[in-house]
């Protein structure tokens, strides 16, 4: 199978695993949304950024240092892939265990620093999801580095799809805003046990070499910035709600979450290609092929900028009724919210298609330095801006520091990489034309939403003019949009 279609195999399995997990989490706000109170709601997303957070530490990047050594040992020598992978369980075993313990006897200290006793039974449950969520996570980037990305995305349709049922049905059933939460523990434990099987199978088919010397301290040492990397992260997609809750309400928190996952639903294509395609970047370059690894990066980047670049404005547009539509009229105060993050969802694109190559071209010391400093920022930004302007000022802090981490990482992966910047300069010059196409079309229209049905023609007009014009621009060929028509 060629390289092209080795990654869109990956990319078609795992962005209609995405998409369809998206959409699945979307209907799941939605639902909760109208069947929880906004301060219940509010106080159910402060508790998920705040065991999120522990998540993450509690993983310390152990998964994406794993995957690395995995690509690598895959061509160099087989018989190491059973010493990664078994030094990964152990370590994360570990270190989720400590996590996961000091959650749950820190709840209490950590519901009144916020000021909220009902976060403590939220917490309580969020104890366990930080064991199983964080071994999800770290399943996702064994299979990425075993490059099996098509049974990923299968295991995360299966989480996707039992979470709100699960959720939902216990809500229902009278168990409020902890019932939504053990549905996303019981999908996540499931998941968990799912990825064990499948890395299990696979690490146990490969015959087994000696153990090489210093593998085990290797493995442990990359994970180290990438750690810090994945903690800056945490502190830049999770901070901003802890504190909207620390200063601020659970009602502003539920105003703000519903927002920022509206945007979290459309990053589902950046994402699957970023998934697909990273572990291609580091590959090529040991193969001695800088200038695919440099093709491959220059039309993931300029092909994700031609999607979100008219995607965020229309959004921005359409934000005020799209927020009243979906949530109901008590959510209109974060439309505001959800115009700023339009920028975060084009930066987070872009993230998508360039950091976690950097991981892979053995550069994930860098990138930590960069997110780390970026979280220190976002933090200060915070702190600074909520308290006189609330959440938009969670907001513009989120969306500004990260654009600075994405710019850096991007400068990273240059040096490495033979980018030709005249020709995606180009390329980002007809997407601004396109963008203005659109632009001028939707605008007008934007006052006159009044329901689905006029909101539906609003965005339908907008993408029919977006891919016009992307066509007549030549970002997208003929025969390309011919092909991707079943018919």
């Amino acid at each position: 199978m060629s390289l092209a279609a080795k990654i869109r195999s990956g990319l078609e399995a795992d962005l209609l695993s995405r998409l369809a997990t998206n959409l699945s989490s979307g209907l799941l706000v939605v639902v909760l949304a109208r069947l929880l109170r906004p301060d219940e709601y509010g106080l159910l997303y402060l508790a998920i950024s705040v065991f999120s957070i522990a998540a993450v530490v509690g993983r310390l990047g152990l998964g994406k240092s794993a995957a690395r050594y995995l690509t690598e040992y895959e061509e160099s020598d087989a018989g190491q892939i059973p010493h990664v992978v078994e030094t990964a369980a152990v370590a994360l075993a570990i270190t989720l265990g400590v996590a996961t313990l000091a959650l749950a006897v820190a709840r209490g200290p950590i519901a009144a620093l916020l000021g909220e006793p009902g976060l403590e039974p939220l917490l309580l449950v969020g104890a366990v999801y930080v064991a199983s969520h964080g071994l999800v996570n770290a399943g996702r980037n064994l299979c990425q580095g075993f490059k099996e990305i098509e049974r990923a995305a299968h295991i995360t349709l299966l989480e996707a799809l039992v979470r709100p049922a699960v959720a939902v049905g216990l809500v229902l059933a009278g168990f409020g805003a902890v019932g939504a939460l053990v549905g996303y523990v019981v999908a996540s434990v499931l998941a968990a046990a799912l990825f064990a099987v499948v890395l299990y199978r696979r690490s146990a088919s490969v015959e087994r070499s000696p153990l090489e010397g210093g593998l085990r301290r290797r493995i442990v040492e990359y994970a180290m910035p990438i750690t810090l990397t994945e903690n800056g992260s945490a502190v830049i997609k999770r901070v901003d709600v802890v504190l909207i809750g620390a200063f601020l309400t659970p009602l502003a928190v539920s105003y703000y979450v519903v927002a920022k996952q509206i945007t979290t639903v459309l990053k589902s294509p950046a994402n699957s290609l970023g998934f697909a395609i990273s572990p291609r970047y580091g590959e090529q370059l040991r193969r001695g092929n800088l200038e695919t690894a440099s093709r491959l990066y220059a039309e993931a980047l300029t092909g994700v900028l031609a999607f979100y670049v008219p995607a965020a404005v229309g959004l921005a547009i359409v934000a005020e009724p799209t927020l009243t539509l979906l949530f109901g009229s008590e959510y209109a105060g974060g439309a505001i919210v959800l115009q700023i993050l339009t920028v975060y969802l084009v930066v987070q694109a872009v993230s998508y298609v360039t950091s976690g190559g950097l991981d892979y071209l053995g550069l994930a010391r860098r990138r930590a330095y960069a997110k780390g400093a970026t979280a220190v920022a976002n933090l200060l930004l915070n702190l600074a801006l909520i308290p006189p302007i609330g959440i938009a000022g969670a907001a513009l802090s989120t969306a500004g520091t990260y654009a600075a981490y994405v710019a850096a990482n991007v400068y990273l992966i240059h040096r490495e990489l033979a980018l030709d910047w005249w020709a995606i300069g180009r390329r980002c010059a007809k997407v601004a034309a396109v963008t203005g196409a659109m632009t001028v079309a939707v605008a007008p229209l934007a006052p006159a939403i009044g329901g689905f049905v006029s909101l539906f023609a609003v965005v339908a007009l907008g993408a029919a003019v977006w891919l016009g014009a992307t066509v007549s621009v030549g970002l997208v060929e003929r025969r390309q949009l011919r092909s991707a028509v079943p018919f």
